[in-house]
């Protein structure tokens, strides 16, 4: 199997990268820049160069089986500021992707969609695929907008896709400190002895996932054939605070926090229903919180004790 990443030299492809290896793919990553945490792997064929690069583009999907899209260059807190630009780099980037996979004749399009932006504030929960979408930041919208894109591409040329929904993955290599990643953010201030800020009241539910577990999970998921979408989350939920007990207990500190203000991108409560993922693998087990931020504490020890 030979699979492109693009935007594979992040927190989610790093992983996805080791994944792969495992299986024995043979793995070719485009992306901006490389990895921050680690050097590049010999095994892996790197294409760097701008996501506006189209000749580059190109050239990475040749002979190539699957295509994976994880690239995004904003983040929900982020996305608004600039939201003609945010449609240029993420909306106008990503039709140039499909146009491409349809020219190659790629035979799967996977595309990391959001388990939370998506649906903006749920009317119920937990929160499945068919839960209507009403976003609350541009990055929500434009998710949901290339989402409907790849149906288009698979009606009218037949791309053949996956498109997945991650509530909030975390785990090591996690390096968006403060724009995203709130579990690796505590950790990393705690590491610091900073103090953490909690946006609201820290009693919103949103679920977690493990790092290792969402990949294994997307290794499953491309081995089908059918087209579909897929929340993939752990479908349960823990609170900030609960999450800040945890850390408390696993640094062995007293971390001091700040509650501030709520931001209005924030998507308050949201637990994904997972029964469709369930449906494909209903033996997986998922990595129990706690062990997982422990996990995810050891690796930040390490890495910033340097």
């Amino acid at each position: 199997m030979r699979v492109l990443l693009i935007g594979g030299n992040g927190f989610i492809g790093s992983h996805l990268i080791d994944e792969f290896l495992r299986e024995h793919y043979s793995v070719r990553v485009f992306d901006v820049a490389h990895e921050r945490f680690r050097a590049p792997n010999k095994e892996v064929d790197y294409r760097i160069s701008s996501l506006n690069d189209i000749p580059a583009l190109y050239e990475a999907m040749m002979d190539t089986d699957i295509v994976l899209h994880l690239a995004s260059t904003s983040v929900p807190s982020t996305s608004n500021v600039d939201i003609v630009n945010d449609i240029q780099n993420n909306l106008i980037t990503s039709v140039n992707i499909l146009n491409i996979a349809v020219r190659q004749k790629i035979k799967k399009f996977i595309y990391f969609s959001s388990g939370g932006a998506v649906y903006g504030n749920p009317e119920f929960l937990p929160i499945a695929e068919s839960h209507t979408q009403n976003p609350i930041s541009s990055y929500g919208i434009l998710k949901a907008t290339v989402e409907q894109y790849i149906k288009l591409y698979h009606n009218r040329h037949g791309l053949e896709y996956l498109i997945l929904r991650p509530s909030n993955p975390y785990g090591p290599r996690q390096g968006h400190f403060v724009a995203q990643g709130v579990i690796s953010t505590f950790l990393r201030k705690s590491a610091a002895n900073d103090s953490l800020q909690v946006f609201g009241d820290g009693n919103t539910k949103k679920d977690y996932i493990y790092i290792d577990d969402f990949v294994k999970i997307v290794s499953v998921l491309i081995k089908f054939n059918k087209s579909d979408v897929y929340n993939i989350g752990s479908g349960s939920g823990a609170s900030l605070n609960e999450i800040l007990e945890k850390i408390n207990k696993i640094t062995g500190k007293d971390n001091r926090v700040d509650y501030i203000s709520e931001k209005q991108y924030d998507v308050k409560n949201f637990i994904l229903d997972i029964s469709r993922l369930k449906n494909i693998i209903p033996e997986f087990e998922f990595t129990d919180i706690e062990n997982g931020i422990n996990a995810t504490w050891q690796w930040i020890k390490k890495t910033y004790s340097k």
